[in-house]
């Protein structure tokens, strides 16, 4: 009876003045009540490894949860987003017990629940308006991205809107470089800031089994060093692509046996590589299942990404996902840290840090090339402290407990 009761509610919400997760979806607040609703626009989208873990992990720790999916962002990673009912269906396959708590964004939604979580500022501020008319308190991830930029108006405005909401309970943020803007600029205090750095990372990638050592390189071995990182502007200045090109292509001229691999956004239409072509493979985006697959293979990642190029104030977490990755599967990782966000790893002991610049790329490249015991002995530090830092006992637990306390 109660759900011919809720049928009915839903035709008379769709001829009202009603709030949207989307111009074609209808909020109501049902009968059937969850502890947690989440909400992504990309979700379970196969190329975004860290969500799938997170999210997955949430659904599964409560009981009582769902996630509603708007897919507006496979755009961004330039996918159909018909492709969405598929990635949720694979989603499912792999994790029966959860198709109920998969909810595409459809004509109407329920929203009734105790505790609202997102991640992302744009996420939590499209949100806010219907958090606030149903008093639904919510906790979300300020991650680096997602419209968040420093010293921005839009972003600012965004931020005391949402940091001031009566339903707002907390956010956890990853970098300390948010954690003090946050504080210093007064958008809320210390005691509504749960600090957790890094970030979210598929389990798998630290459980695998990956060779602990690899064979000496002679002469007639090829020396692999890549670059992953999204395209979001032209020749993709944020990330430094232009220079691994430019160091590439440096480095091309004086060792045979180095070969170059980009994963991501980039083909050979960024940048002109016609004197490496036959030393250059471009893989476009890679699920984080497949990224294994290809970093088995790699000696280095370049990651000379830099901040406040894409947009003023816009800036990258420390260290990347992709990063991360490569990491997990025994590379030496090379990466910049112009806003002094590292809080864990050591240079030259856990990586290597470098300017973005072609120059320091093919000077780090050239020292491990030229001395296999360094480039081993990052390897094995690199490999233990990632797998301690991005463990789900140090990234989720500290976020369930967080939610817990709220719900």
């Amino acid at each position: 009876m109660r759900y011919e009761i809720e049928k009915a509610i839903k035709k008379i919400y769709k001829y009202s003045k009603l709030f949207f997760f989307t111009k074609k979806s209808v909020l109501y607040r049902g009968f059937r009540s969850v502890d947690l609703l989440i909400f992504d626009d990309i979700f379970p989208h196969p190329v975004s490894g860290f969500r799938l873990e997170e999210f997955t992990v949430l659904l599964q720790r409560f009981e009582k949860s769902k996630i509603v999916v708007a897919p507006t962002a496979y755009v961004v990673v330039n996918s159909n987003i018909k492709d969405h009912n598929r990635d949720c269906a694979l989603f499912v396959k792999q994790f029966p017990n959860l198709k109920s708590k998969v909810r595409i964004n459809k004509k109407f939604v329920n929203i009734n629940t105790k505790l609202f979580y997102c991640i992302f500022i744009h996420n939590i501020f499209n949100n806010l308006h219907w958090l606030e008319k149903y008093k639904i308190p919510f906790v979300f991830t300020l991650y680096p991205g997602g419209g968040f930029k420093l010293n921005d108006i839009e972003c600012d405005f965004k931020l005391r809107k949402v940091l001031s909401s009566p339903q707002f309970r907390q956010v956890i943020v990853t970098q300390k470089i948010t954690r003090d803007y946050l504080v210093t600029n007064g958008f809320c205090s210390e005691e509504n800031i749960t600090f957790v750095f890094g970030g979210v990372v598929p389990q798998h990638s630290l459980v695998t089994n990956v060779v602990e050592t690899k064979e000496e390189h002679t002469e007639q071995d090829t020396f692999n060093v890549c670059f992953c990182a999204a395209k979001y502007m032209p020749k993709g200045l944020d990330k430094g692509y232009d220079v691994f090109i430019e160091a590439a292509l440096s480095l091309s001229k004086k060792y045979n046996k180095v070969r170059f691999h980009v994963i991501g956004g980039f083909d050979l239409d960024d940048l002109d590589v016609t004197r490496i072509k036959d030393k250059i493979v471009f893989y476009g985006y890679q699920n984080h299942e497949s990224l294994k697959t290809i970093f088995d293979r790699m000696d280095v990642i370049v990651s000379p990404n830099k901040a406040f190029v894409l947009h003023k104030g816009a800036f990258d977490g420390f260290p990347l996902g992709t990063v991360i990755e490569a990491a997990l599967n025994n590379v030496v990782v090379l990466m910049t840290d112009e806003l002094e966000q590292n809080e864990t790893f050591i240079p030259d002991v856990d990586f290597i840090l470098i300017q973005s610049t072609a120059i320091s790329i093919v000077e780090a490249v050239e020292r491990l090339m030229t001395n296999d015991e360094l480039a081993q002995r990052i390897k094995e530090n690199s490999l233990q402290k990632f797998r301690t830092v991005y463990s789900n006992e140090t990234q989720m637990n500290p976020r369930i407990a967080v939610l817990k306390k709220y719900i």
